[in-house]
């Protein structure tokens, strides 16, 4: 029961309020709509919104509304060049997938290629090195045995 009450009491509100938006003075309301003004505040408020903004509304000129003869072909101007920006915008960054794929497969092939040649190199400089005489810590001939160093001592002194 309690629930029928309230739907019925929703749908006097939303009636009452949709009544309110073409209202032209208060001779248009019936006596329950206007018992029911006075009993819902809700219903209330909005009436009073409304009336509020009809006097606003009411000292401006009606020039003042009426948009322009341009005024929708300067909108749709507006709107015609702020989507070409942003198809720009986005043209301009969906070409960065396809680059950063490229970039990955180059850099890859490069790795492969640094990598095969870094391993092939220790060979080849190993033997370029023995050829030209310099000697490393690791390869060096054995030191004079310790006979030949004392009698060079004894003739030096």
């Amino acid at each position: 029961m309690w629930t029928l009450k309230k739907l019925r009491q929703q749908d006097d509100c939303r009636s009452l309020r949709d009544l309110l938006e073409d209202f032209t003075g208060p001779a248009v309301l019936s006596a329950e709509q206007k018992d029911h003004l006075a009993a819902c505040p809700e219903c209330k408020s909005v009436a009073d919104d409304m009336s509020m903004s009809r006097a606003i509304f009411r000292d401006v000129p009606a020039s003042a509304t009426l948009p322009g003869p341009w005024f929708a072909p300067r909108v749709m101007a507006a709107i015609a060049a702020r989507e070409s920006e942003l198809r720009q915008s986005f043209e301009a960054w969906a070409a960065v997938p396809r680059f950063a794929a490229r970039l990955t497969w180059i850099s890859a092939l490069a790795l492969l290629l640094a990598g095969g040649w870094l391993y092939e190199s220790p060979k080849v400089a190993q033997t370029s090195v023995t050829q030209t005489g310099v000697e490393s810590i690791f390869d060096s001939p054995q030191s004079q045995a310790p006979d030949d160093v004392l009698p060079s001592m004894e003739m030096a002194q």
